[in-house]
């Protein structure tokens, strides 16, 4: 039946319904008391609730729920049965009227039996629909889980064809990076030659240097035998902290090689079962051992770091210098072709001069014949052939600078190319060092990476191992069950099959019987108005459970498709895993093919890479003794740098105390000038004096003479010794003048001695300081010895070692030259007297028999006034202030003449 005939079944039976409705309630109204009608039924079953509309339409869910059965789901269950209550006394019944009431309560008998047979039926239904949705859930779970499954065995396949091209990619890593050790052994070997011979280089300066030091630095070999002493005993020390670290290295190579055997020993027991294992372990000690080289390669490439910043800074440098000489060489080409410019420009304004003076030089030529100022134009044509003489002079001069300028443009574009050319190759060996750190490094993170991939791949393969074999195992169980599962559901299928089309049949039959009842029910329509309703419901009921049944068809459909999908998926799986079985055996045979060739290869890599331990530990070994010479060498190089520092400090504290002393000499040496100046004016001044008492006394010795044979005194006599008193008083003047210009001579000649002993005292200082190597060739030699050499050479009357007496050692030279000072002026005075007594006994002699000393000369002329004023005998005086002599050498001391 289609579900246009049975909405149309459905409108019947409601218009049905309304038009008894309508009946039942007309004749109700319309019937008198006094005519008895039949009694209905209705009073003796209960009137159906009343549903809203919206609960006529059930879910095909409720069907299958097991709360159905719980409560009543149609109105056969709340009817109650006629047989409890009796009818009540019926009047004026007709006769068929109880035949057709067993037939409806048989019909209806036979209805509720379908109804509950139908009811049990849709409860099988939904049971077997429950287990079916269960199966379809527990099916697609096992099809998730084959899909997981099948993903996981194609990561492994993937993973495991990655890590066939990680073992070739690595194995020709490995044959790259024992090229690249070669190359880097080789470029070791290289930089320890170059080192070594920059070494020697280093030792053959430092030797020439201390050959060169030998004659200067005699002084300092004790102090440099004291080092080396204590260097050796360093040098002791050391050796023996390297031998107990050598002991213990002993030691722990014992230990290590027990371990080894330990390793190796436990490696033999395990062969059998994890030869996997035992390749990866082997392949890991490689790995360490090329993680231990590869530590090495790290400190060099940090060297290579370090030296690449300082190429680095020193490219930066030379860049800044060429960007510096290319400004300057722009700068200078810029004046160049400024001066240039300006050369031209006066070229073209000389040139142009010049054909104007030609032109006019014409005109004057041919108006010289009729002019007057033909003179005035040779003058100005002179003129101006000297103006062009000099142009042509400062051109000849500006080509001169403009060849200079291109000679200077070419040399510093030539500077300038070798700048480039530096630059350029110092770039080419930063790149070169730049690709050899980035090699490197990338040989550093590919060991490391490698390593931690090796150890993952170990613990990962037996996982995976683990694991394929728990999920094969897990996936044939499921496999079986699943296989299980499908033929009892299919067998279930086919059961609720044919209960559907039995239902089906049966409710075929209910129609019919229903077909039957409503072409009998025309007789008995008046009798089954209480009834109609429950028809329409049943009908309703029935058009229910065909729509469910129509349902359950389609849902039956839908399962056999999901099942027909399942099994066409289980078919590709099963092909797919069958695939990647095979694929797995293969990829197992070709790495085991792998492994041997691998284990073939690391053996030889082995053999290499121990050829290659033994050459980098004796390049080692001597790359340390190297280093060690070089840190030797270079803290020796620290200390005699610290130590020429020291030497630079004090030499510039020396320096700068020899500038003071010689500012100080100079300041004195310029005061003496002014001094022996000033004494040289006294000198001249008392020369004049000596003059003027010589002639004094040659008028003296001239008056004398008349005096002596004239006895009586005139007025002449008075006025003679009147300017007698006259001289001698400017005489005595003249004294006083001269024995204060003595007394600022010896002031002078004092502050001369201190200033020399002052001087004396320092060099001494500097001579007591204690001496100090110095290594450096540039530093010179002390200058305070050319200091107190130099003003050794200015000291002025410095007596020879041999003309001292013995007691005259054991004195400083300022106090033996103060000393002789005072006794030459002693001698002065000695003399001067001496020149007195010869002058009393030749009173009548010449007065030309003076000392030179200008003391004597005013001794002698004290002595002739004395004469003069005196008649009887003259005798000098010794206790005057003039015959007081004061020694500067003394202490306390006087010396009377």
């Amino acid at each position: 039946m289609s579900e246009d005939d049975r909405a149309a079944k459905a409108a019947r039976a409601k218009a049905m319904l309304k038009k008894r409705q309508a009946k039942k309630g007309g004749p109700a109204a319309a019937t008198s008391p006094g005519v008895a009608s039949p009694t209905s039924e209705r009073a003796f079953s209960p009137a159906p609730p009343e549903q809203p509309v919206d609960e006529e339409k059930r879910d095909l869910g409720d069907l299958f729920s097991k709360d159905d059965t719980t409560e009543p789901t149609s109105w056969l269950s709340s009817l109650t049965r006629v047989e409890t209550s009796p009818p009540p006394p019926t009047h004026n019944i007709p006769a068929g009227s109880g035949s057709n009431g067993n037939d409806v309560h048989q019909l209806l008998s036979s209805l509720q039996a379908e109804n509950e047979s139908l009811k049990r039926e849709v409860e099988s239904l939904g049971a077997a629909k429950i287990e079916l949705q269960q199966l379809q859930d527990s099916l697609r779970s096992d099809h998730a889980a084959l899909k997981a499954q099948i993903n996981e065995l194609q990561s492994a396949n993937s993973k495991l064809q990655t890590d066939e091209k990680s073992l070739t990619s690595e194995r020709d890593t490995m044959k790259g990076q024992l090229s690249q050790l070669e190359s880097q052994l080789q470029a070791t070997e290289a930089s320890l030659n170059s080192e070594n011979a920059k070494l020697r280089d280093s030792l053959a300066k430092l030797e020439a240097s201390n050959i060169q030091f030998d004659h200067t630095v005699a002084s300092l070999k004790s102090e440099r035998s004291s080092l080396e002493d204590k260097f050796r005993g360093e040098l002791e020390n050391i050796n023996s902290q390297l031998q107990q670290v050598q002991t213990a290295l002993q030691v722990e190579q014992a230990r290590s090689e027990q371990l080894q055997e330990q390793i190796t020993h436990l490696e033999t027991e395990k062969e059998n079962s994890q030869q996997t294992i035992s390749l990866l372990v082997s392949e890991k000690a490689a790995l360490v051992s090329d993680l231990e080289r590869f530590s090495d390669v790290e400190s060099k490439a940090e060297d290579l770091e370090r030296l690449l910043s300082e190429e680095q800074t020193k490219t930066g440098s030379l860049e800044q210098h060429v960007e510096q000489l290319r400004s300057e060489i722009r700068d200078a080409t810029a004046r160049t072709e400024r001066q240039l410019q300006l050369a031209n420009a006066s070229v073209t304004s000389l040139r142009n001069e010049s054909e104007k003076h030609q032109r006019r030089v014409k005109e004057l030529e041919e108006q010289i014949e009729s002019d007057d100022r033909a003179e005035r134009l040779e003058v100005s044509l002179k003129n101006t052939q000297e103006r062009a003489d000099e142009l042509e002079f400062q051109l000849s001069k500006l080509k001169q600078i403009h060849a200079d300028l291109k000679k200077e443009r070419d040399d510093i574009q030539s500077k300038l190319q070798t700048q480039d050319d530096q630059g350029k190759h110092w770039e080419v060996q930063h790149s070169k060092l730049h690709e050899q750190y980035v090699s490197i490094q990338q040989q550093l993170s590919d060991v490391i990476s490698e390593k931690d991939a090796l150890i993952e791949e170990k613990s990962s393969r037996q996982l995976e191992i683990d694991n394929t074999q728990k999920a094969l195992s897990l996936l044939q169980e499921k496999l079986s069950q699943a296989a299980n599962e499908l033929a009892s559901n299919t067998r279930q299928l086919q059961t609720a099959h044919n209960e559907a089309k039995i239902a089906m049949r049966r409710a075929e039959d209910a129609e019919r019987m229903q077909k039957d009842l409503q072409t009998e029910g025309t007789n008995l329509m008046r009798s089954l108005d209480e009834m109609r309703p429950k028809v329409v419901e049943l009908t309703d009921q029935k058009l229910e459970l065909t729509e469910k049944v129509d349902e359950l068809e389609r849902v039956i459909s839908g399962y056999e498709n999901n099942i027909s999908e399942l099994e066409a998926s289980l078919e590709d799986a099963h092909q797919e895993k069958e695939a990647l079985d095979n694929h797995w055996k293969q990829v197992i045979s070709e790495r085991e093919k792998d492994k041997t060739s691998a284990l073939d290869s690391s053996t030889e890599l082995q053999k290499a890479y121990s050829d290659l331990q033994e050459e980098l530990n004796s390049a080692l070994a001597s790359v340390k003794t190297l280093d060690a010479d070089r840190t030797r060498h270079q803290q020796e190089a620290a200390r005699y740098l610290q130590e020429l520092e020291d030497l630079n400090e004090r030499s510039a504290a020396q320096k700068d105390e020899l500038l003071k002393l010689r500012q100080e000499l100079a300041q004195r040496s310029t005061e003496q000038e002014e001094e022996q100046d000033f004494l040289e004016r006294a000198q001249n001044e008392i020369e004049t004096l000596r003059q003027e008492l010589s002639s004094k006394e040659e008028e003296l010795q001239r008056l004398r003479s008349p005096i002596r044979t004239e006895a009586p005194r005139s007025l002449d006599d008075e006025i003679l010794s009147s300017v007698k008193q006259q001289h001698s008083l400017e005489l005595s003047t003249a004294q006083s003048q001269i024995r204060s210009l003595e007394t600022a001579l010896f002031d002078a000649e004092a502050r001369s001695h201190t200033l020399t002993k002052q001087i004396a005292g320092l060099e001494d200082q500097l001579a007591a300081r204690p001496p100090v190597r110095s290594f450096s060739p540039g530093i010179p030699s002390r200058p305070s010895s050319r200091g107190a050499r130099n003003v050794a050479e200015q000291r002025p009357y410095k007596p020879s070692a041999l003309s001292r007496p013995a007691f005259e050692q054991n004195l400083s030279p300022e106090t033996r030259h103060k000393r002789k000072t005072s006794l030459s002026m002693l001698k002065a005075r000695m003399d001067s007297e001496l020149a007195v007594a010869a002058a009393k006994a030749n009173v009548t002699s010449s007065p030309n028999s003076r000392a030179l000393s200008p003391v004597s000369e005013l001794s002698s002329e004290k002595l002739n006034r004395s004469m003069s004023n005196l008649p009887h005998v003259i005798r000098p005086q010794f206790l005057d202030d003039s015959h007081i002599f004061w020694c500067s050498s003394c202490r306390g001391d006087l010396v009377i003449l």
